[in-house]
């Protein structure tokens, strides 16, 4: 398969889990994540990594979050071994092509698959 396409989605997946850590701490943001613990959560709970070799994980896990520093979603503390976390994650979806985006507050509010800007919560409030 095409590493964009895999660093894409692997990506989708890492906001997922940051944003399902903070969303059941309720009040308390969890900023500060181990890389090692975070590859390990990946395969272990995502069925799409279960038969993935933890090289290869870490691999594209690397990729991301370099990704992610670059866009000022995040922090690397490489010689830790640590990523730090600049604000929550909210999930909204795309009203044009249905994909679930996972923001952060430094991120402009647009659609990571068709780029709109039509994004309403997910799952919608009562």
């Amino acid at each position: 398969m095409n590493t964009g396409i895999l660093s894409f989605e692997f990506e989708w997946y890492l906001r997922d889990y940051f944003f399902r850590v903070n969303n059941r701490n309720g009040e308390d943001f969890e900023s500060i994540f181990d890389n090692n613990e975070i590859c390990s959560y990946m395969k272990d709970n995502y069925l799409k990594y279960k038969n993935w070799k933890l090289e290869e994980i870490t691999k594209l896990f690397n990729t991301a979050i370099y990704d992610l520093h670059d866009r000022n979603v995040l922090i690397v503390k490489k010689d830790i071994g640590k990523v730090i976390l600049k604000s929550r994650f909210v999930r909204k979806q795309c009203t044009n092509c249905y994909y679930i985006n996972y923001l952060s507050s430094s991120e402009s509010m647009n659609c990571h698959r068709c780029k709109s800007d039509n994004l309403k919560d997910f799952p919608p409030r009562k």
